[in-house]
């Protein structure tokens, strides 16, 4: 009993709902917001398939693969100590194990075709081209021939084209067809998620550059102005919101508001100081949960209650993940304290 306990607490974080809350969830909510504001068909369903779908390719098939692959290369082995970056550790910490991982990044995948397939068969045939993109960026995000988490700028590039499909297939299933605004909200919401990603590589800059094959991601490259590619990302994902609050609609502001102080927070963190990265990685994901769920429920009142989720996630995972991972952390934390006082 206890071991079943163990693998559904591993397979749980394996999921990293943060994550999945901050990208898909969110971005899925803020397309389907500005296609019910446009006077798209309101549909809970369908919005709820494509919150399943996201679910699936996101928190356990992209997850999974990632998660095989970075303990085999050895960049989540090391013993760096990352609270937040450096994987789910379920593997580090005997939760799951890889061939585990595989099968449940395998049956997520085939539950995401169904679900698509018949979601395509409902709101329209052009949603498999979606989650087609999906799954391919979801699996060579990390695998061969791609290997886009490997190479610098590839990685941000595939997280940003799905990104920016989460949004704008949830306004296709709403609507129909795409328009100009949720074009640019998909967008403003990509680079915001892109540049919390960089922000996320700060820590495992060190940890990918001794992995095999080498993780050479953008953060790696660049090593100290690594930041002001960061920053950048954070500008577009601003002044794409302040656009959008322009020409779209005024309610946009809360998300130009939140991602303008997300800027203001990458633009001061210490790239290579652990507490100062941790805190300030946590503060640009509720930042960016905030812009994108705010503005959609200012969009859709109907959807207000899809804060609701984040509110309760997003510390139950901070716990449960805390707790999970105590004794692992406390490990690789005596190491680094030992070489402080040496030094």
């Amino acid at each position: 009993m206890a071991g079943v306990r163990r693998a559904l607490l591993g397979l749980w974080l394996e999921i990293r709902i943060i994550p999945v809350l901050l990208w898909s969830y969110t971005a899925i909510t803020l397309g389907t917001a500005l296609a019910w504001r446009d006077g798209g068909e309101i549909s809970v369903p369908g919005y709820l398939a494509a919150l399943a779908v996201g679910l699936l390719l996101q928190g356990l098939v992209a997850h999974c693969v990632n998660e095989i692959a970075d303990w085999r290369s050895g960049t989540d082995r090391d013993p760096s100590p990352r609270v937040i970056s450096g994987g789910s550790k379920v593997i580090a910490s005997g939760l799951l194990g890889p061939r585990a991982l595989a099968a449940i990044g395998l049956a997520a995948a085939l539950a995401a075709a169904v679900v698509g397939i018949l979601a395509a068969m409902t709101w329209g045939w052009v949603l498999l081209v979606y989650g087609l993109a999906g799954l391919a960026g979801a699996v060579f995000y990390t695998l061969p021939p791609l290997r886009a988490s490997y190479r610098p700028f590839t990685g941000e590039a595939i997280a940003f084209v799905c990104i920016w499909g989460c949004v704008t297939g949830a306004y296709v299933l709403q609507r129909g067809e795409l328009s100009g605004g949720a074009a640019l909200t998909g967008i403003a919401y990509g680079a915001s998620c892109v540049a919390m990603l960089m922000m996320h590589h700060y820590l495992d800059r060190v940890p990918d550059s001794r992995a095999f094959p080498p993780k050479t991601t953008t953060i790696v490259l660049l090593a100290g102005a690594g930041r002001r590619y960061a920053v950048l990302w954070a500008s577009i994902a601003v002044v794409s919101a302040i656009a959008l609050t322009a020409l779209v609609d005024d309610r946009f502001l809360i998300a130009a508001a939140g991602f303008a102080a997300a800027l203001a927070i990458h633009g001061s963190v210490t790239p290579d100081d652990p507490d100062s990265v941790t805190r300030a990685e946590l503060g640009v994901i509720l930042l960016g949960m905030a812009a994108g769920l705010g503005t959609a429920a200012a969009l859709a009142p109907g959807l207000l209650w899809a804060l609701v989720p984040a509110v309760i996630l997003v510390p139950l995972e901070l716990i449960l993940s805390g707790a999970a991972h105590r004794d692992l952390m406390a490990a690789r934390a005596r190491p680094a304290a030992a070489v402080e006082r040496r030094s």
